[in-house]
């Protein structure tokens, strides 16, 4: 007895719809039939996600407009594939259709995107606005439009001018004094803060915070230990703090106080759960990681040390690990390591730095656990061998990251010829493909002799040195890629171009290009293809 698909129930098929995503889940089955249509019209509190999958631009069209019919709760979008796409999606589907959003992130919106959409969302209960340009954005109380708030992520405070009392989760990517002093007044009903700091924020001599805050994430860049002491002593108590630090290298200050266990054990008395990841570059003296460690004994999560060999420094954090970018610069640890499955769940990108000197070092793979979440990997070598190969192999086989960047820092054959042999068999979970100066060296060569490479990338962004480098790589992509799933290219320059203009008007004119929007500065070229 034979079984076509349509012979399964619905139950099973809505089963099947919850581990798709949205955009997936339209592409595959919306409109397929009627009866697919009316399960999916049926499914409620739907997330779309149009920042973590490229599509083109009429393909976020095509999706964008079946939204109107759906229950709809959570979006979340960004200009990272489709430069119009925040503002397109604002102008072309009526609040009205919408009627179920409750959440909306938006990521690099630009000040008349903001202007736009200030009023046509005003159930909304969380809302996100990361954006590089943020200074640009006006500043006058937009928020107000948003009664029900209970979530905020905003580029500053200064985008509140009222007492917001519903608002009981924020999250603020800069931080000024003037910032921290508003907090109590602006967001009074506070439980959860996270709070980016640097150096140049002073710590007022007294601090009201909210009373109800229990919760409390602080991203401290070059921020003193004893300006980020007296912080959490002027806090009541806190059930949960987690602190992320970096300084950068050569700096006038020291900052070694943050790898010592005694300095940590006088922030524990004011938190009941305590998490960090801290990286210290240039410390004032060598320490040996098994007594930084032992200094640690009274505290209960496991902790890890690393040295940092190019900066001479320190990478000391709590498992499970806090953030979302973790940097492996050697392949070992503490001999006593043992790590679990759930250790690093959070980390979404991955750095893998691997230096001449920790060629020697062995790898067991199974130790490091499963990044399961992993969404971009990291390649910076230069040379290769037989572990290397092997932890790269397993983290693309089981962590199916969407985005592959490579740095080869050498032209060695050993390079080459994994880099050959890492393009053939790259798997189709990677959809994004970032090349340096060498590794795009080694693209076109293999480009010059295989036209039926990399048929699974929609974004490619690669590196050369000079104009001619340009005219011969582009020349090699419209070939490979005409046909193809490409709809992204940008090509950067070392060196400038005295033009800024520099695809040539022939090159416009082909069939490949002709409808494309070009982008062109003196060191780069961008191409959205449609």
């Amino acid at each position: 007895m034979s079984l076509v698909l349509e012979d399964l129930p619905n139950e099973l098929f809505l089963s099947i719809f919850k581990h798709l995503s949205v955009i997936d889940l339209l592409h595959s089955f919306y409109f397929l039939n009627h009866r697919f249509s009316s399960l999916i019209r049926t499914i409620q509190h739907l997330y779309v996600d149009f920042s973590s999958q490229p599509l083109s631009q009429t393909q976020f069209i095509h999706i964008t407009n079946q939204l109107r019919s759906l229950n709809i709760e959570s979006v979340q979008i960004s200009v990272r594939y489709y430069t119009d796409a925040i503002s397109f999606f604002i102008s072309s589907i009526s609040p009205s259709k919408l009627h179920h959003l409750r959440s909306l992130k938006l990521i690099d919106a630009d000040r008349t995107t903001i202007e736009k959409f200030v009023h046509k969302y005003p159930k909304l209960t969380s809302l996100s606005i990361e954006s590089s340009v943020w200074r640009s954005i006006p500043s006058h109380s937009f928020l107000s439009c948003f009664p029900n708030l209970t979530y905020c992520h905003l580029p500053t405070l200064d985008f509140l001018h009222d007492c917001h009392i519903k608002i009981t989760k924020l999250k603020l990517d800069h931080c000024t004094t003037e910032n921290l002093i508003q907090l109590n007044t602006f967001v009074p009903n506070l439980k959860s803060l996270t709070l980016t700091l640097n150096n140049t924020t002073k710590i007022p001599s007294i601090l009201h915070f909210p009373v109800h805050l229990i919760s409390l994430s602080l991203i401290l860049h070059s921020v003193l230990f004893t300006e980020f002491e007296r912080l959490i002593i002027m806090i009541e108590h806190l059930e949960h703090l987690t602190v992320s630090f970096r300084n950068t290298e050569h700096e006038v200050y020291c900052f070694d106080q943050y790898l010592f266990g005694k300095n940590w054990y006088s922030i524990k008395n004011y938190v009941d759960n305590l998490e960090f990841n801290i990286i210290v570059n240039q410390t004032s003296e060598a320490y040996l990681i098994s007594e930084m460690i032992s200094n640690f004994d009274w505290f209960r999560k496991k902790i890890i040390c690393q040295t940092i060999d190019h900066t001479n420094g320190y990478h000391l954090f709590t498992l499970p690990f806090i953030d979302k970018t973790y940097t492996i610069n050697l392949l070992t640890y503490q001999s006593d390591t043992i790590f679990s499955s759930n250790d690093f769940n959070r980390v979404h990108h991955l750095h893998l730095t691997i230096s001449n000197k920790d060629l020697q070092n062995s790898l067991t793979i199974s130790s490091y656990g499963v990044f399961r979440n992993l969404q971009i990997l990291t390649v910076i070598i230069s040379t290769v061998n037989n572990n290397i190969t092997s932890f790269i192999d397993y983290l693309l086989l089981n962590s199916c990251p969407r985005t592959l960047e490579l740095r080869f820092t050498s032209i060695i054959n050993t390079c080459r010829d994994y880099f050959d042999k890492l393009i053939y068999r790259l798997p189709p979970s990677i959809e994004i493909l970032i090349l340096n100066t060498t590794s795009t060296k080694f693209l076109s060569e293999l480009l010059d002799n295989n036209n039926q490479l990399l048929p699974n990338i929609k974004r490619l962004l690669c590196s050369v040195k000079n104009q001619d480098d340009f005219d011969l790589l582009i020349l090699l992509l419209l070939d490979v890629f005409h046909d193809k799933s490409l709809i992204y290219l940008n090509i950067s320059l070392e060196k400038a171009s005295r033009q800024t203009n520099f695809v040539p008007g022939w090159l416009r004119k082909t069939n490949y290009l002709k409808k494309a929007r070009i982008k062109c500065s003196d060191r780069q070229c961008a191409i959205w293809i449609w």
